[in-house]
């Protein structure tokens, strides 16, 4: 299989490289000449500044494609009309307009993008969806709170820019829990409640978010992200997870899952809570997906089902900061 890699640049490819098969590595590239030749070394293939070149040159069979949020829908488009199979990174574009968009085409030409919600590929989860779960849920809250904006200056300050990025941490972190409370409720909507956004940088994006939704089961769901974590070499974030069922309560947090149901004894058992492993399990199996024609977990249908509920959770908070 011969796979190129698109937009190198990006901070989450590092966790993408161990599940690539060995020798498939066949172009790299990036606006960024000097990061994508720094990638591109230890695979000995060639380097491109323009994406469609290389994509004409290689000819490869899958490609991992990563871009600045405003630039996702162009790149997307144009994998598609190409007929190549991709992983695209959330959100995919700015909006669910252009969310839409390549959802309809993809539909059309019947392609297959794969999206990294890579909660779905972990027996985390699935775990708990299919073996501890065993009452219908009442009550989700998450709070992933990761490091400060700063960290995005050295390669994608892009990403501090609501016009370049579509919005803050909510768009970047908060799409894997609306996915994430959808996939637990086999949901594909929700209704917003609430947003409360915070904006203490000078960027103007959200630097700290609130949301309260409502999913179809009449489970409501409680959101926090934030870059606001003083980051550290052994802590980068806070990763919590609270969910009440009809006859339960479980806390999962720093790699273990605390279960409290009535008439049976409190129970821990350890589960990965570092979100950052399963991307080479998501690598993998997308390709393997890919190769025995299966539907991905997350494909542009999920995305955009995340997507309008995040465009709504924005409108909401907008309308509490007039």
């Amino acid at each position: 299989m011969k796979i190129a890699l698109l937009g190198v640049s990006h901070w989450h490819l590092p966790l993408y490289l161990p599940g690539l098969p060995k020798g498939s590595v066949v172009g790299i590239s990036d606006d960024n000449i000097q990061i994508a030749a720094a990638i591109a070394k230890p695979y000995g293939c060639p380097v491109y500044q323009d994406y469609k070149t290389m994509i004409l040159e290689t000819k490869p069979d899958f490609v991992f494609a990563f871009a600045p949020h405003y630039k996702m829908k162009e790149v997307s488009l144009y994998l598609l009309n190409a007929g190549i199979p991709f992983s695209m990174e959330k959100p995919c574009g700015l909006n669910s307009v252009e969310v839409e968009e390549l959802y309809n085409t993809c539909e059309q030409k019947n392609g297959f993008v794969s999206i990294p919600f890579v909660w779905r590929y972990s027996d985390t989860v699935n775990d708990l969806k299919n073996k501890y779960l065993k009452k219908p849920i009442v009550h989700m809250s998450y709070r992933f709170i990761a490091g400060p904006p700063s960290r995005y200056l050295a390669t994608s300050k892009w990403m501090l820019s609501k016009e370049t990025a579509g919005g803050g941490c909510m768009t970047n972190l908060g799409v894997h829990f609306i996915d994430m409370a959808m996939y637990l409720t086999d949901s594909t909507c929700a209704e917003t409640l609430a947003s409360s956004y915070q904006y203490a940088s000078e960027y103007d994006v959200e630097t700290y978010a609130t949301s309260l939704l409502k999913l179809p089961t009449g489970a409501s769901l409680l959101l926090e992200s934030g870059y606001a974590y003083p980051m550290s070499e052994d802590l980068k974030r806070e990763n919590r997870w609270t969910i009440v069922t009809e006859n339960g309560y479980y806390i999962l947090a720093e790699n273990k899952l605390e279960m409290r149901e009535y008439g049976v004894e409190p129970a821990i058992v350890p589960l990965n809570t570092d979100s950052d492993v399963y991307y080479g399990i998501y690598t993998k199996t997308t390709l393997n997906d890919m190769i025995s024609g299966t539907r991905p977990r997350a494909s542009l249908k999920e995305m955009l089902d995340t997507s309008r509920i995040l465009d709504a959770m924005n409108v909401k908070a907008k309308e509490k900061t007039r």
